[in-house]
């Protein structure tokens, strides 16, 4: 079998593996018996085209079908019905999520679009309203969130239930945790973050940059350029994909940024949803829209642009980058992991060595170059936590490095000879 993003085939005398030229020995009767199959197993019926082609003198049969309007389409067999979807290079039987997925495509409806039973007087869109006043510059009301689609008869839509401040979704959260480490050891700092999935990605960045960091690059003698750990905008775009996109059918599932030493990773549920391979969607990442009313709302914030972008968004802020973005497939689950620009193992290749890594190596290069170095302006020039530089003093003190003089706010550093 191969798939095309908008047509499949099937094809019989070929033989797997080598992917040889067998032939079909009787064309004929096996050309009835897939016609039949097709009719009496597929449900409901589709009509694809069968052709009989002769290829280095053999006989092959070529069935195309292309995509259909009422899915799911059901293998009928022995009072069984089974549903199939394409993962990769296998067909899969699919899950009841993937299922109801197809029932609602069948329907020509996303499940953002559903209209729940909440009606609108039990939530308030606060966050919603200060989003487009802040951004577009208007105010929005009840009539608005009608000509959004977010509002009928009284009744709430799914995406509506997601932009509310209450959003009761199950499982729409974001867990935002900094571990200590290269690995899910033990945590610095944990916190989940509900509400408006506006909010929810805004708080998330705002708990990226509480606990990243900036170094630097000398250019010429005294002139230095900053570097900052990760770009933000790049983090940005992974978590506004990771809303917009996200499969919410898959209950009891939240998206993770994952702060490490070395890496961010931002994991969320939901895989392709036109069941492209990774690799072809890499290529050139364009992208059905899972949740249609999400991203229009996302796309009036300037939230999102183009189908697709936010990917090429992200790699292109990486570009002069020696390591690259990284983004998996797991089954349904997507992760996007960004590199530290900053990360310290001088034992790795990942990142350009003139830029300064460790707090200790910053601080010792700004007292060589500097007399009398105060604990206050090493913070303020160098862009570092009160934490990092304490730290980082004792260690230096303690390595015979650095020595101060004076008391209290008086105190000063310098190198030790």
């Amino acid at each position: 079998m191969q798939i095309g993003y908008d047509i499949g085939y099937i094809i019989f005398g070929v033989e797997d593996g080598t992917k040889n030229i067998v032939g079909v020995k009787d064309v004929k009767k096996s050309y009835e018996e897939v016609s039949n199959r097709i009719k009496t197993r597929i449900d409901p019926s589709i009509i694809p085209t069968i052709d009989i082609v002769d290829v280095e003198g053999k006989k092959i049969i070529v069935v195309k079908v292309i995509p259909g309007q009422h899915t799911p389409y059901y293998y009928v067999n022995k009072g069984t019905r089974t549903a199939y979807i394409r993962k990769g290079d296998q067909d899969c039987e699919a899950n009841s999520t993937e299922l109801n997925e197809l029932i609602l495509r069948g329907k020509n409806i996303g499940w953002d679009e559903q209209i729940s039973d909440n009606v609108y007087k039990d939530f308030t869109f606060e966050s919603l309203k200060k989003y487009f006043k802040n951004i577009k510059g208007y105010d929005i009301d009840k009539d608005s969130l009608i000509s959004f689609n977010l509002l009928k008869e009284d009744k709430l839509t799914n995406a509506a239930l997601l932009l509310s401040d209450q959003n009761p979704v199950v499982g729409s959260f974001v867990a935002c945790t900094r571990w200590n480490g290269l690995e899910k050891i033990s945590a610095k700092d944990d916190i989940e973050y509900y509400g408006s999935i506006l909010e929810q990605i805004d708080n998330s960045m705002e708990f990226i940059k509480k606990h990243m960091s900036n170094g630097w690059i000398k250019e010429g003698k005294l002139a230095r350029k900053e570097i900052p750990e990760y770009d933000l905008d790049a983090l940005r775009e992974a978590l506004i994909n990771a809303e917009a996109h996200r499969q919410y059918l898959m209950r009891g599932t939240n998206i993770e940024v994952g702060f490490y030493n070395d890496r961010i990773e931002v994991i969320s549920c939901g895989g392709l949803e036109s069941r492209r391979k990774l690799e072809d969607f890499l290529k050139k990442p364009t992208s059905t829209r899972r949740n249609q009313l999400v991203c229009d709302i996302f796309s009036r914030l300037d939230f999102m642009e183009r189908r697709g972008s936010g990917i090429a968004k992200i790699f292109q802020a990486y570009k002069d980058d020696e390591k690259q973005p990284k983004i998996e497939l797991f089954d349904d689950i997507f992760c996007v992991t960004f590199y530290s620009r900053l990360y310290s193992d001088e034992t790795s290749e990942k990142h350009p060595k003139n830029i300064r890594k460790n707090p200790k190596n910053l601080i010792l290069e700004y007292i060589r170059e500097n007399e009398k170095v105060s604990k206050k302006y090493i913070i303020e020039d160098l862009g570092l936590t009160e934490g990092q530089v304490k730290h980082a003093l004792k260690s230096l003190k303690e390595q015979d490095k650095i020595e101060s003089n004076g008391k209290g706010k008086n105190t000063y550093y310098i190198i030790k000879e």
